[in-house]
């Protein structure tokens, strides 16, 4: 008579219920580990040269509608208008050809982008140390969000954690986040809490050391540069040492000093060929463009990696960084959501673990 193999089957669902645990753990559970995590250390920009700026009265927009608390460096919580650009395209790759939108006046005198009080229109926003105007472009099939950003101090670009947690799986939507915030310009970052490792230095507080040997690292310094990095190169201790103010940590690089760092073969892990995108740009030190691109529709393929990369070269960047994409990709202006999230094809907000935003 053969017997039951009841070792094997208690063995086999005992597997199986730890491969459930550890799926759950990684991707679903909610694991708090700093509440209130809001701390901006301002110390960093103590004796940094900001930029200059004469600052105009007001004008009138255009018709056509067109007491942080100061702490120490070294925090630690550890854990386990549509156009297209001038320029040659990617290679092979289809461009859809649209006029020019005639050129109106900018909302601000020239040279100075800021103003004593704020100056609001549908496309643009400016006050005493932020200037932002929102554009689009079609390019690739693809529908794609531009915001140009000057700021008086890198200060100025700010992150959030999801409901001011910081921890794994903590998750909100970009457009609540941004209003927590009173955000004028915000944008999904680098979704840092879905994943194990990957340095976490943010308003110069230093939360996660733990590498991810992966990803390429974004530090924006208290200068505004941009400067990149990745774990096999160096500590996220030595970072915040040298000053980094915000670290993000997925990537990859797109352009450095004006060159390419992507090919047409690149591409994100467990990503599509052509991706709804996020990225950032740095023109010169507080001169910024950021990037998001529908994708995944009838009305927007998405873009390549290399086609990002192209893109902003031609906007003017030095430097580009790929944020976190997908049904990740959001940008909210004004308490409006610019472009067009979607995971499977209809509108839909993800929700993220962290955001970019200016106020």
């Amino acid at each position: 008579m053969r017997k039951n193999p009841v070792w094997a089957i208690s063995f086999g669902l005992l597997l199986t219920w730890f491969t459930l645990y550890v799926v759950f753990d990684v991707f679903i559970f909610a694991r708090p580990m700093q509440e209130n995590a809001t701390a901006m250390n301002l110390a960093m920009f103590e004796g940094v040269q900001q930029a200059e700026t004469s600052l105009p009265e007001p004008q009138e927009p255009a018709d056509d509608g067109i007491g942080t608390e100061e702490v120490q460096p070294g925090t630690l919580v550890d854990d386990k208008g549509e156009g297209t650009l001038a320029g040659s395209p990617s290679e092979g790759a289809p461009v859809d050809t649209i006029k020019e939108p005639e050129a109106t006046p900018s909302p601000t005198p020239i040279p100075s982008r800021f103003s004593k009080e704020e100056i609001i229109t549908e496309n643009y926003y400016s006050n005493d140390h932020l200037a932002i105007e929102i554009t689009e472009y079609r390019e690739h099939n693809t529908q794609i969000h531009v915001a140009e950003i000057w700021v008086s101090s890198a200060q100025y670009i700010m992150t959030a954690f999801a409901k001011d947690t910081y921890g794994r799986n903590i998750v909100q939507k970009t457009s609540k986040m941004a209003a927590s915030k009173n955000a004028i310009f915000a944008v999904n970052g680098d979704n840092y809490g879905s994943r194990e490792g990957g340095y976490v230095i943010r308003n110069g507080i230093l939360y996660r050391k733990a590498g991810n040997k992966t990803k390429d690292v974004l530090c924006i310094m208290p200068d505004g540069d941009f400067m990149f990095s990745h774990s096999n190169r160096a500590s996220a201790q030595s970072l915040l040492d040298a000053g980094a103010w915000q670290v993000l940590t997925f990537g990859p690089v797109l352009l450095d000093n004006g060159e390419f760092m992507v090919n047409t073969k690149s591409e994100v892990d467990l990503c599509y060929v052509t991706n709804p995108r996020s990225a950032i740009g740095m023109v010169e030190p507080l001169h910024y463009y950021v990037v998001v691109a529908d994708g995944r529709t009838k009305v927007s393929h998405g873009l390549t990696l290399y086609e990002v990369a192209d893109f902003m070269k031609r906007l003017g960047c030095v430097k580009a960084y790929n944020l976190d994409g997908g049904g990740s990709s959001t940008m909210v202006f004004q308490g409006r959501i610019i472009n067009y999230p979607t995971s499977e094809g209809s509108f839909y907000e993800r929700e993220v673990t962290d955001i970019v935003y200016l106020r």
